[in-house]
């Protein structure tokens, strides 16, 4: 999300590996006509962050070097253009890069290393599934017995692929499963069901909110080739209290007569770590509450409300059923504050209120998943990206939704740049005519476009091969500086694949094919 419409100067990042711009023959576009301008920055490994000197920075004609410290300046035309870095075992890397006339901008590449070399698992495989969680993250709450922000909530999504078979996905003639081995009874770590009915929701005891349980069968979508299982009630908890956040579930394909054709373990991210208790329950209005309590008592000051004598009578309330929620379909009252905007805009200016927020970075971590969880754990935070970089500040995300942007529907794209009156901010980093999502389309849609062969367009999810929002491949666990071992981020393509990349074999899913370049 870009602060300015003009002189805001972002580092974007393509990442290498499956159709370059350069390798497409994509001309370099500048829309410019002034002086040129001076980027500079520095290169470095993606995975260690060590600084590569000796590395080749290029514009047109115009090249540079990096130095010992891995750091490079070079001239360009003023406006809009693609830098590209290329190094000795390293992936060729484009960058698109904005700068203005006579001036100078920043731009770092984070460089992967070459990859691709090791034996595919799935050679020796009929099939493969590719799973994914959808969002990357799922929030939930350790408590509702003072409110309900989100349930207990989790989707996975699969699609089945035959080898041996140029049809696209099997969407027939088998089951495919879910289970969780240490996640079995969520009812051992919430109270959600106790509260459940007060918020409008009459589930048995460890069943959410579409009937589904901690196991059971994935159902086939309308659109043919993917199955899901949606809002699965896990909690950050294992059976026997580990709180573990990226639990993962084991997705078994069988055919009609039981027999497993594949199985795979995929990650089934969910986090109680809002921080409410950072602000609330000590610098907020009555410090002597708990932080519930002081919520609902800080809502009942600021708004009349009387949320907090409600609880103290034993009602509580789900927050999306006075204020709109677009994540659970709640329509709330007419004249709230949609919840989205009501969250966002009244804590804008208050995330750096208290020493811990100040020192939880970035400030999103604040309430959502979060300095311990590290939610946001993907590729472009591996290269150095914040929240900031796609979603803009907390103010901004406020003042998208009041410029006319539909909270959860509309949200940051991957190529295509956005504005809805708050000024251009989410996109523009990559390729939009290759590395985008489908038109009106959130990336956890969309589907490939322009594969090698035209069989797999509009077929294979872009989060089959590259994974669910925030987590996309590849990334790293890490909470409390420690490495989380469970693997289950990477498990698909460690399993098919034998790296923890995103798909970039032909290998994983065809007998007959090597090679080719996915987007093409």
């Amino acid at each position: 999300m870009k602060k300015q419409k003009v002189a805001y100067m972002k580092r974007i990042l393509i990442p290498a590996g499956a159709g370059l711009l350069a390798s497409l023959g994509f001309a370099a576009v500048a829309f410019s006509g002034g002086t040129n301008g001076t980027v500079t920055g520095v290169v470095t490994d993606i995975n260690t962050g060590a600084a590569i000197s000796g590395a080749t920075i290029t514009y047109g004609r115009t090249t540079a070097t990096t130095n010992s410290s891995g750091a490079y300046s070079i001239s360009i035309a003023a406006g809009n253009d693609a830098l590209y870095a290329s190094a000795t075992n390293y992936l060729k890397t484009s960058m698109m890069v904005s700068v203005p006339s006579g001036g100078a901008t920043t731009n770092n590449f984070a460089m992967t290393a070459n990859y691709g070399s090791q034996p595919i698992p799935a050679a020796n495989m009929n099939y493969t599934v590719l799973a994914w969680n959808n969002l990357g993250m799922h929030c939930d709450q350790d408590d509702y017995s003072y409110f309900c922000v989100l349930p207990p909530y989790n989707t996975l999504v699969a699609q089945v692929l035959n080898r041996s078979s140029t049809s696209g996905p099997v969407s027939s003639g088998i089951t495919v499963s879910y289970a969780f081995a240490k996640k079995t009874d969520s009812t051992l770590h919430t109270n959600f069901w106790t509260y459940a009915p007060q918020f409008g929701w009459n589930l048995p005891p460890n069943v959410g909110l579409t009937g589904n349980g901690l196991s059971g069968n994935m159902t086939l979508q309308s659109d043919g080739v993917s199955w899901t299982a949606t809002a699965i009630p896990i909690t950050p908890y294992d059976d026997d209290g580990t709180w573990d956040p990226y639990g993962p579930a084991t997705i078994t394909v069988k055919n009609t007569s039981g027999t497993v054709l594949t199985t795979t373990n995929v990650a089934a991210p969910v986090s109680t770590e809002m921080n409410c208790g950072n602000c609330h329950g000590t610098t907020n209005l009555d410090p002597t509450l708990t932080p519930g309590a002081s919520i609902l008592n800080d809502h009942d000051l600021l708004n009349g409300t009387h949320l907090y004598s409600d609880y103290q009578l034993g009602t509580v309330h789900l927050c999306g059923s006075c204020h709109k929620d677009n994540a659970l379909g709640t329509q709330g009252t007419t004249g709230v504050e949609e919840l989205s905007y009501a969250m966002h805009n009244w804590h804008k200016d208050k995330m750096t209120f208290t020493t811990t927020a100040a020192n939880t970075t970035p400030d999103c971590y604040n309430c959502h998943p979060g300095a311990k969880t590290q939610c946001l754990r993907g590729i472009m935070a591996h290269a150095g990206k914040s929240c900031h970089d796609c979603h803009g500040t907390v103010a901004n995300v406020a003042g998208s939704i009041s410029s006319g942007r539909t909270s959860w529907a509309q949200e940051p794209t991957c190529g295509a740049t956005n504005n809805w009156g708050n000024g251009t901010w989410g996109g523009a980093c990559h390729d939009s005519g290759h590395y985008t999502e489908n038109a009106n389309t959130l990336y956890r849609d969309s589907l490939l476009k322009n594969g090698p062969n035209s069989a797999m367009n509009n077929v294979l999810y872009c989060e089959a091969c590259h994974n669910g929002t925030h987590a996309e491949y590849t990334q790293e666990n890490v909470y409390n500086g420690t490495t989380l071992m469970n693997g289950s981020d990477t498990s698909v393509p460690q399993t098919f694949q034998g790296d923890s990349y995103w798909i970039h074999s032909c290998t994983v899913c065809h007998t007959n094919k090597n090679g080719s370049k996915i987007h093409q």
